[in-house]
């Protein structure tokens, strides 16, 4: 019984990576526009593989694909490395999070900061590397690149990372892999709130790159709790509210020039609110155990 797991977990790993390498091959010499194709599809396989079997298998399989399509690509190397290794990742994050019953918006988030980050390293390390100008040449303008590349970066990935979860949640729960969704905003996104607020406000005297990318994370976050407050008893109290606030405060700062600081301004009354939202679930916690 267990050859017969091993058996099949070699073969299906064989399958899947070969079907990477004709990917590959077929966008590096071929068709260069089924590369972007690629970035939404291949994931599945990987999500897949990872959604039922161990670790130790997974990481087999993954070593596999990335040396299948390093000789399918040998003439491209730094393929396997911003283009393969993302897909990889971000399909092995989907089967992990599965097996560990962890929800779907919460994959789905944890996915495309992943994701995100993977591929910015990636394109970062390759012009390190292999002296290329990648960024440069999706990002040609200075002020854009020293200020928001990252940030540029960060959602175009994010873009793939959720299409790419949408598309294998669709495609697993046909062969009756199925992840719940939430049904309500996690007591995590408050706490990523409050942490990217106090990032945003730190990065903000260091660097402009990072300040922005903390901000763009921040809102990306806030989406789902935007969501929630719509279905607040209060909303409009509490929308009227926050823009009288942030009115103000934007005006206040625009008119002393502090233009960077508007979008930190934006953020904060949300953080103020996650804060009054985790004292009272503390407070909760603690009168229902007592």
């Amino acid at each position: 019984m267990k050859n017969n797991k091993i058996i099949n977990s070699i073969t299906l790993g064989a399958m899947f990576a070969a079907i990477y390498g004709i990917f590959s091959a077929i966008s590096i010499y071929v068709l260069q526009i089924l590369s972007v194709v690629g970035l939404f599809i291949m994931p599945i396989f990987a999500a897949y593989y990872a959604s039922i079997y161990k670790f130790k298998e997974t990481l087999l399989f993954n070593i596999s694909v990335l040396v299948v399509c390093f000789l399918v690509g040998i003439a491209d190397p730094i393929y396997c490395l911003i283009y393969v290794l993302p897909t990889l990742i971000v399909g092995d994050i989907y089967g992990l999070l599965s097996r560990l019953k962890i929800k779907f918006y919460t994959t789905m988030i944890l996915q495309t900061i992943t994701y995100s980050i993977t591929n910015i390293l990636a394109l970062v390390l390759a012009e390190k590397l292999y002296d290329t100008e990648i960024i440069r040449f999706i990002i040609s303008d200075e002020w854009t690149y020293q200020n928001l590349s990252l940030s540029i970066l960060f959602v175009l990935s994010g873009a793939e990372a959720v299409v790419s979860c949408a598309f294998s949640y669709e495609q697993l729960a046909k062969i009756k892999i199925y992840k719940e969704k939430e049904k309500q905003y996690p007591m995590y996104g408050y706490i990523a709130i409050i942490i990217l607020t106090i990032l945003a406000s730190i990065t903000y005297f260091i660097n402009n790159n990072v300040y922005f990318l903390c901000i763009t994370i921040a809102i990306v976050t806030l989406l789902g709790l935007v969501y929630e407050l719509t279905k607040h008893p209060r909303r409009k109290l509490i929308f009227i509210l926050y823009i009288i606030i942030c009115s103000i405060t934007s005006l206040t700062l625009l008119y002393f020039s502090f233009y960077r600081l508007v979008l930190l301004a934006l953020l904060i009354p949300f953080a103020i609110y996650s804060v009054f939202i985790i004292v009272q679930y503390l407070i909760n916690k603690k009168s229902n155990n007592s």
